[in-house]
């Protein structure tokens, strides 16, 4: 598999959630660090935990959050700093200062992980940055943190469900499940009583609306469980088959939105199936890029729920131009965001995936009548 150097790019509302849950799946090692309204987190990543947190924020002091915990006292945490003021390090200026033992240290650094880490939840905008091979300064201060553990209880502790509508916008996508063992079978790792009744409502024919109807959780919550499913892999999005659309194919218009979309659809479905849900963000980058270089073509476009794109908004951009012009903008764009799709797979998971994907796309093609117009 090909090495990810680098990855950097916009947040959204949950996420963090994708990108955890991407680095985790690919197993890397690194800083991933996350800015927002000049609050910077820093978690460190090795073998699919986190081993470290840092933040910007005051409140998020070891010493301070001791007090704060009734671990230590303010007399206590005050001699600590001056300790540290002199050159002492702070695990070892709070140990010296009296009231607290080394396991309950340990302990102390484990929740201001899960502390930090979670509250990156709630952010709705932002940026990250995923810097391979860094590690933290101090390998003292390391703990043992199951990223899919951050996973569960960040998503369980956002308070603003809305971001859940976001992410889950539309009530007639279907979900189907997938097997109990995509799930770590670790303590703590394991779905709630009314996760597991809504995983059981989902049977790869009910929409989100049918499934939110049917839960006696309400909507919002079953929202939140069904996201929280997706992004541990419990579940993932069913593929819809192409309609055929309708309108004067007379310039080939249709017939090449149509085979385009086939072969998007079919990398965002290899995508999703290898990384997860860092998909989207990593193919929405080249959509973005795209819509910059030609926006006669994708302005104000964006990628639907199986990684297609508008057919009806693609058409009204290109209303302006007539026949063969409308025809080549719409070829030239749709494959330079294909271009830049395989471009994006190709760095992240290697050729080999690449390949398969091409010979997917010359077999999709083998199979369909041929369209005089594309």
């Amino acid at each position: 598999m090909g090495g990810v150097a680098d990855i950097r790019g916009r947040l959204k509302a949950l996420g963090c959630a994708d990108i955890l849950e991407f680095l985790r799946v690919l197993n890397r090692a690194g800083l991933l660090a996350i800015t927002s309204n000049g609050t910077a987190i820093g978690l460190y990543l090795r073998a699919g935990k986190v081993v470290h947190a840092t933040s910007t924020r005051s409140s998020d002091r070891l010493s301070d959050q001791l007090v704060q915990w009734g671990v230590i006292t303010q007399e206590q945490c005050g001699e600590a700093m001056v300790r540290a003021a002199g050159g002492e390090r702070m695990g070892r200026a709070l140990l010296e200062s009296g009231g607290l033992s080394p396991r309950r240290l340990v302990e102390a650094r484990h929740r201001l992980v899960r502390q930090i880490g979670t509250s990156v939840f709630e952010w709705e905008e932002g940026e990250f940055a995923f810097h391979e091979g860094e590690a933290p300064a101090d390998v003292e201060v390391e703990v043992d943190l199951p990223i899919t553990a951050l996973l569960l209880e960040g998503i369980r502790s956002v308070r603003n469900l809305e971001l859940f509508r976001k992410r889950l916008p539309f009530d007639d996508w279907v979900f189907e499940a997938l097997a109990a063992e995509t799930l770590p079978a670790e303590p703590g790792l394991e779905i709630e009583a009314h996760e597991a009744h809504v995983l059981k409502l989902v049977d790869g024919t009910r929409t989100v609306g049918q499934i939110a109807a049917l839960s006696e959780f309400g909507p919002e919550e079953t929202l939140r469980t069904l996201f929280l499913l997706f992004a541990i892999g419990r579940l993932k999005m069913k593929s819809r088959p192409a309609e055929e659309p309708a309108g004067d194919p007379t310039d080939g218009f249709e017939g090449i939105l149509r085979r385009y979309n086939g072969m998007l659809g079919l990398v965002y479905q290899y995508m999703m199936k290898e990384v997860g849900p860092i998909s989207e963000h990593l193919l929405w980058r080249s959509l973005r890029e795209q819509s910059a270089m030609h926006p006669g073509v994708f302005h104000r476009a964006s990628l639907g729920g199986d990684g297609t794109v508008d057919a009806g908004l693609l058409r009204e951009n290109l209303n302006a131009l007539a026949g063969r012009r409308r025809r080549d903008a719409l070829v030239q764009g749709l494959n330079e965001l294909l271009y830049a799709e395989l471009l994006v797979l190709r760095k992240t998971l290697g050729p080999d995936h690449e390949g398969r994907v091409l010979r997917a796309f010359r077999e999709m093609r083998a199979r369909e009548p041929e369209d005089g117009g594309a």
